[in-house]
């Protein structure tokens, strides 16, 4: 029997005003039983039977579950019985409830910023004690900590790309600016059983965390009171009144449960410019070592490896299509080189005429700025699955040293690449939510 209530009796508890060391310091015959409350709620669940197991030892019931908040400020002092929340309802299944509206609001938890605490935290613990009566006379009293949730939640994509994760964060910062690509994020309403959420309602605040705020439209955006789905590269941008590179948008959604209770959590996205990628250094000259180069790799070969290169040195201070086969054009171009974007760069590449569209460029000087745009067939998969398909790159090259020895000639210079994503110019009439499983 010893063993049994030593099985039961694993709750945080002290019986008879007793503190032990070890479960083997403690007497368990002298305690009647043990009632273990749920150690969590959310945020929305402000009237909810939340649920007690007792144990007892053989012939012996409870006949008496109280809750209280707890007092004590210091650990030599565990209990100090504070002020009477409830008394539970025993069932007589070995369970008994009370309910979380005794508690009191959910909006005062303490919360300490820059050394000042103030009652104003929406998530918290309610610090109290059970006390439990048994048929056997015995008294036995357990520190309960009863943690309040967020009644929504952000998940992310766990191990298996699925959005199971609970997370701080939507998981997303940056957006590329019309870029069509999918950027999903991902929400959950957390309630217990008898909670019932009403509505979920998103808004959306432009270049302001703070807002002020704008609901979404239910037709561009229908929202789920269970778990969502949101591609938010494809809210169209006329919803936010236009988008400009570097717009931020800041998402919040409310959820409001029956009682009117709400919780709230809102991510900001950056919708960032497409920028080219990281600069590159490289050279050309009439030596037939640096002959040739690759923009791809940004290696030099020789004229016995012209496979591999994109370009050729020139004599005129130049450089050529190595090949055939290399599917590039050259425009002179007037463009910032540490400044201009992929936008700015397609812009001028197909603003150029047909005559100014080159295979080869000459007479380059210092600081000259050149522009490429490039299609190579590139692997997307794996090594194990390649998957190839053509890729379209833009690039920007600008000379940084030109050396004319007697006999040699030199190009040196800085070049950056990018691909331009963009979504063609069509009505979007794909849908913009998906409804996902509950987690």
């Amino acid at each position: 029997m010893k063993k049994y209530i030593k099985q039961i009796a694993t709750f945080a508890l002290i019986a008879a005003l007793a503190s032990c060391s070890s479960d083997d310091d403690i007497d368990y015959t002298s305690v009647g039983g043990n009632a273990v409350p749920q150690a969590s709620i959310s945020r929305l669940d402000t009237n909810f039977d939340l649920p007690i197991t007792v144990y007892t030892k053989e012939g012996v019931t409870a006949t008496k579950i109280e809750i209280y908040k707890n007092a004590a400020e210091t650990t030599s002092d565990p209990i100090v019985l504070g002020a009477k929340v409830s008394d539970a309802t025993i069932g007589t299944d070995g369970t008994a409830t009370f309910n979380t509206s005794t508690l009191g609001s959910f909006d005062v938890f303490p919360v300490t910023s820059n050394g000042t605490t103030t009652l104003t935290g929406k998530t918290g613990t309610f610090p109290l004690v059970v006390v439990s009566t048994y048929s056997d006379g015995s008294t036995t009293r357990a520190i309960y900590t009863l943690t309040v949730a967020k009644g929504i939640v952000w998940k992310v994509l766990n191990a298996a790309g699925l959005p199971k994760t609970t997370s701080s964060t939507s998981g997303v910062s940056t957006v590329k600016y019309k870029n069509p690509a999918t950027v999903k994020i991902y929400y959950a309403t957390v309630t217990n059983p008898g909670t019932v959420v009403t509505s979920v309602v998103g808004s959306w605040s432009k270049n302001s965390a703070t807002g002020p705020f704008t609901q979404f439209d239910n037709a561009v955006l229908p929202l789920s009171t269970t778990t969502q789905t949101i591609d938010i590269a494809n809210i169209p941008y006329a919803t936010y009144g236009g988008l400009v590179a570097g717009d931020k948008i800041t998402y919040r959604f409310v959820v409001t449960g029956s009682d009117g209770q709400q919780d709230t959590i809102s991510t900001t996205v950056t919708f960032a410019d497409q920028v080219f990628d990281a600069e590159k250094s490289g050279t050309l000259s009439n030596s037939d070592e640096t002959s040739k180069f690759s923009f791809a790799s940004g290696l030099n070969y020789d004229s016995g490896d012209s496979s591999k290169s994109e370009i050729t040195f020139e004599e005129d201070f130049g450089f050529v299509k190595s090949r055939n086969d290399v599917r590039v054009q050259f425009v002179k171009s007037a463009l910032t080189y540490e400044t201009a974007n992929l936008f700015a760069a397609e812009t001028e590449f197909n603003a150029a005429t047909d005559a100014n569209k080159v295979l080869r460029v000459s007479d380059l000087n210092t600081n000259d700025v050149v522009l490429y745009k490039i299609t190579r067939n590139v692997n997307l998969g794996t090594v194990e699955k390649p998957n190839f398909k053509d890729v379209t790159y833009y690039g920007l090259i600008k000379v940084t040293d030109h050396v004319a020895g007697t006999t040699s000639q030199k190009l040196s210079f800085s070049y950056k690449e990018g691909v331009l994503y963009q979504a063609t110019e069509t009505t979007p009439v794909s849908p913009l939510v998906v409804v996902t499983p509950a987690p």
